[in-house]
């Protein structure tokens, strides 16, 4: 993704990635890295961030930079596998919507990212490749180096 990006500042050992969102207003937002059960994946999230530094997944901000607030979020996601490289990250849509712009941008950028990146859809409880024209419920990206057990 060659996309614009914002600046981001990494936090809590950079397991937290914040940033400006810069469209019809000023937002405060923040990549979350959280480990799972499974200390070989973290879940990603996106929140914006109150001026009391409370973390907020719901709510969505139209702000008119959905595309530069999703570039920051590969920045941060690149950013991330290159100091956990042995790592996989999970993410979700938080809305059937959401999670079907990023099938949509997967697929855009599908030839570009796997030169190094592995992504696989996972449709209910069955995890497969990443391949174009599918719909995904979740996914999941790693380096070429992880083993997938």
């Amino acid at each position: 993704m060659n996309d614009p990006f914002y600046e981001f500042t990494s936090l809590n050992n950079t397991t937290r990635f914040d940033f400006l969102s810069i469209g019809k207003r000023e937002i405060h937002k923040a990549v979350i890295y959280s480990q799972s059960a499974d200390p070989q994946i973290f879940f990603l999230s996106l929140a914006n961030v109150s001026q009391e530094d409370l973390l907020d997944f719901v709510t969505t901000s139209n702000n008119g930079d959905l595309k530069v607030v999703l570039a920051t979020v590969v920045q941060t996601l690149i950013t991330f596998l290159d100091i956990h490289p042995t790592v996989m990250v999970a993410f979700t849509g938080n809305t059937p919507s959401r999670s079907r712009l990023y099938n949509i941008l997967i697929s855009q950028e599908l030839d570009q990212v796997s030169a190094n990146f592995i992504i696989f859809g996972i449709k209910g409880d069955r995890i497969e490749l990443f391949t174009r024209n599918s719909c995904y419920d979740s996914f999941l990206i790693s380096r070429k180096n992880v083993n997938i057990d």
